[in-house]
């Protein structure tokens, strides 16, 4: 089994554009799984991104799907994740979709093998913005080394409101398959626990970590 943490990247945006980079999923140093990362701009500047982790354990394959839409501001727009697990015997479906109303607060609906619905509005944390604009570095924003944006994220696996603080540390270099590569290392800390990201010229991912998870670019 595994989890899944949500990318914050980004592509170039010129009119139309796509993108997508292959990874690889770690849980300490045994492979975990395989996914995709794929986003992609519209002419108005919308910014989808979809985040695919497939992994197995005792006979059971996980596979998330986490779709994300966020304005030409870095306004959050819609957010959908649909969790399945495939075992020998059985089959279960989970569907989470957001959705946020004229005040920002975003309407939960969860969906359980396609049988129950509920329900539930989160009012977002005064005091801080809705829009992470760091989600547009590298995009349509060349951050300085010590840029700091500070938002609040809904997290939709947990159902709430996070404090999200990140920080574009700089240049540095790193290994992937034996590969050395030259990266933007980016900080982002939600509500105190901290991931490491390291992006490569046009914002997408090369390595991330959380926790004991790591996902690597697959070369």
């Amino acid at each position: 089994m595994f989890e899944t943490t949500i990318l914050s990247v980004i592509a170039l945006c010129a009119g139309f554009s796509q993108t997508e980079t292959k990874l690889n999923l770690y849980s300490g140093d045994n492979a975990a799984g395989k996914g995709t990362y794929t986003e992609k701009f519209d002419h108005h500047g919308r910014k989808t991104s979809v985040f695919r982790l497939v992994g197995s354990s005792g006979g059971v394959v996980r596979t998330i799907t986490q779709t994300k839409v966020i304005d030409s501001r870095a306004f959050p727009i819609s957010e959908e994740e649909v969790i399945t697990e495939k075992g020998p015997r059985s089959k279960s479906e989970l569907v989470l979709k957001v959705r946020y109303d004229d005040t920002g607060a975003a309407i939960l609906d969860m969906t359980k093998d396609k049988v129950s619905t509920t329900t539930r509005s989160y009012v977002p944390l005064p005091g801080y913005s809705r829009a992470d604009l760091s989600d547009l570095w590298f995009s349509k924003i060349r951050p300085t080394v010590g840029t700091t944006v500070r938002s609040t994220v809904f997290d939709i696996e947990n159902a709430r409101w996070q404090r999200v603080e990140t920080t574009y540390v700089g240049k540095r270099s790193i290994y992937i398959s034996e590969r050395r590569l030259e990266v933007h290392e980016v900080r982002d800390v939600r509500d105190g626990i901290v991931r490491e990201v390291y992006l490569d010229d046009k914002g997408q991912p090369v390595l991330m970590k959380s926790g004991q998870y790591r996902t690597e670019k697959h070369f």
